[in-house]
């Protein structure tokens, strides 16, 4: 058995092209749930300007605790 995917661009067309699928004997349809990459968020990075600002931590601390 050989698997292909198929991303479909407009959402309001996904049910039409499952049922055309569903038709043809010899396909079996699975539907996966669309899954958000973390990269693909939308954040504001400049809210994460300051976090260590009243921490007393070097780089060499954070080396030290991150190769426990």
């Amino acid at each position: 058995m050989q698997k292909i995917v198929i991303h479909v661009k407009d959402d309001k067309k996904i049910n039409a092209l499952i049922s055309f699928l569903n038709e043809i004997n010899f396909i079996d349809v699975e539907k996966e749930k669309h899954r958000k990459s973390i990269s693909s968020r939308k954040g504001d990075f400049r809210k994460l300007f300051g976090i260590w600002r009243s921490r007393e931590i070097t780089l060499a601390d954070i080396r030290k605790k991150a190769w426990r």
